[in-house]
């Protein structure tokens, strides 16, 4: 079976998210109306109540690049985190990581009138946790970093090096949504899903 047979056949949801993310993307690279009315801007969002941008900002990227980096990063994940969650539980997991890395920025940028963020990288960071407790024995490895890993090596990795790119403002990353999607990725699986932690545990010998 094909990766796109079984996208459509496990998968739809992460096919429809794959399409969606990357077309309204590049319509808004030729708006800049509809990237400025739906990136996340905390300013707007505790001020004007446009709450819409706390879904919408995970549709728009700043560039092709960006576009790229998130999509093939949601591609490698996502529909096999459906194919073993179920899609309702998949849809859950990946729009409420998008809202649970939107939300803190929320609140803590509230007073600052330049912060702004947008991309998918919340809610795939969501992902790749569930994955991790789907898939605890599986190996990944980042485009910039081909060393494969395993998943649950990322995962510290990846939390500890977006704690210190938050604290330092590494780069113009969003490394506090990224953060907060991961956290909420994890929690949301667990609490849907509770037999997600136990196959953990025994993938990692814990059992």
């Amino acid at each position: 079976m094909g990766q796109l047979e079984f996208m459509l056949t496990h998968a739809p949801a992460s096919l429809l998210i794959l399409l969606a993310t990357a077309g309204i993307s590049l319509i808004a690279f030729r708006s800049g109306t509809l990237m400025d009315r739906y990136l996340l801007f905390p300013w707007k969002v505790y001020r004007g109540k446009e709450y819409v941008r706390i879904l919408g900002y995970g549709f728009l990227h700043a560039d092709f690049m960006h576009l790229a980096f998130n999509m093939i990063a949601l591609y490698s994940v996502a529909m096999y985190v459906e194919a073993v969650a179920g899609t309702g539980r998949f849809l859950a997991i990946y729009f409420g990581s998008m809202v649970g890395a939107a939300l803190p920025p929320v609140f803590l940028k509230r007073n600052n009138p330049d912060y702004r963020a947008l991309g998918a990288s919340g809610a795939v960071s969501g992902l790749f946790f569930a994955g991790m407790l789907y898939f605890p024995t599986a190996k990944v490895m980042l485009l910039f970093l081909p060393i494969p890993m395993p998943w649950p090596v990322f995962a510290v990795l990846f939390i500890v090096g977006s704690i210190f790119g938050a604290r330092k403002n590494w780069g113009n990353v969003g490394h506090d949504v990224h953060l907060y999607g991961a956290l909420s990725g994890l929690l949301l699986t667990i609490t849907l899903d509770p037999s997600s932690i136990g196959r953990f545990l025994a993938g990692v010998g814990l059992g």
